[in-house]
């Protein structure tokens, strides 16, 4: 039955050896998955296209591995943390062949319905034991287990990777038993995620303009039935003007437009996403395409 997992920590084992884990894209999140997974105790390789990437987060569980065939080939669990639908399915036509028959594919990207569409024939057309779980949470949340996790897929498989589910998040939703499921709920989310955090910064910008401290709006709200702690997050780096990246908005702007293809499909008007769209745009324009989404404050400026 859908539902949530508790988080566990520990040593842990798949039937009777230790869990292997593989982690195919260490940007910023894959990085956070793989050095978290390693310190619970799990064996670790993580592969990445530009292999110093990986090769950065070495330790004694963790060993970063340049041939993507070798990586695959003794593990357990296949996390695929790439940017788009392209490169998850890029990485599992090379990989599949190489892997463990009995291997898990956890798809952790954010890839959109015709994305998990493709991702799930693939699967189904080679055999492929896969789920989807998409992230919510950026830098911080994937280096301390602390993403909520957003599930589709056949639940026996969620049980196979509840170990390493457990340690890298703080909760699982399970949304459906197909890939895709997931998908769709995630998309949602991040449509209210690029919109919360534009409006956040639109306060804070506002206040500067009126030279009254921007930082009382968040005192005002801090507690009330309107606060959230993304409001807290990206309007306090939009005050400091730190957009050091935790989640760029060239990803965003990627996940948006996957948004906008899903209403569009569906007959579902898109006029504030499409406004929203325009804002995280002149960012990018800017010069933050790889900055924090907190850099849409620049755009009030």
């Amino acid at each position: 039955m859908p539902g949530r997992y508790p988080s566990g920590t520990g040593q842990q084992s798949f039937g009777r050896k230790a869990m292997n884990i593989t982690v195919l894209g260490t940007g910023i999140m894959g990085s956070g998955i793989a050095t978290v997974a390693a310190s619970k105790g799990f064996s670790v390789s993580a592969w990445n296209r530009t292999i110093e990437r990986a090769q950065a987060l070495e330790g004694d569980s963790l060993h970063a591995e340049s041939d993507l065939a070798t990586a695959v080939s003794q593990a357990d669990i296949i996390a695929i943390v790439v940017f788009d639908a392209g490169s998850v399915l890029d990485v599992l036509q090379k990989a599949y062949q190489h892997a463990p028959a009995d291997a898990v594919w956890v798809q952790m990207s954010t890839i959109g319905t015709e994305g998990a569409r493709q991702a799930r024939e693939f699967a189904e057309a080679h055999d492929l034991h896969l789920i989807e779980t998409m992230m919510m949470g950026s830098k911080d949340q994937a280096n301390s287990s602390q993403l909520i996790l957003i599930g589709g897929g056949d639940e026996a498989l969620f049980g196979k990777a509840k170990p390493f589910l457990d340690a890298i998040s703080k909760k699982l939703v399970h949304c459906g038993a197909q890939v895709g499921d997931g998908t769709a709920v995630k998309l949602a989310c991040n449509l209210w995620l690029g919109c919360i955090t534009a409006a956040a910064c639109q306060s804070v910008k506002v206040l500067e303009r009126q030279h009254v401290n921007p930082q009382l709006f968040l005192d005002v709200i801090a507690g009330g039935t309107s606060d959230s702690p993304y409001a807290h997050i990206k309007g306090g780096k939009a005050i400091s003007e730190d957009y050091s990246p935790q989640f760029e908005v060239s990803a965003l702007e990627k996940d948006l437009g996957l948004m906008k293809s899903v209403m569009e499909s569906v007959g579902f008007r898109s006029d504030l996403l499409s406004l929203v769209m325009d804002l995280y745009a002149q960012s990018d324009d800017k010069g933050h395409a790889h900055d924090d989404i907190s850099a849409v404050a620049t755009s009030f400026e």
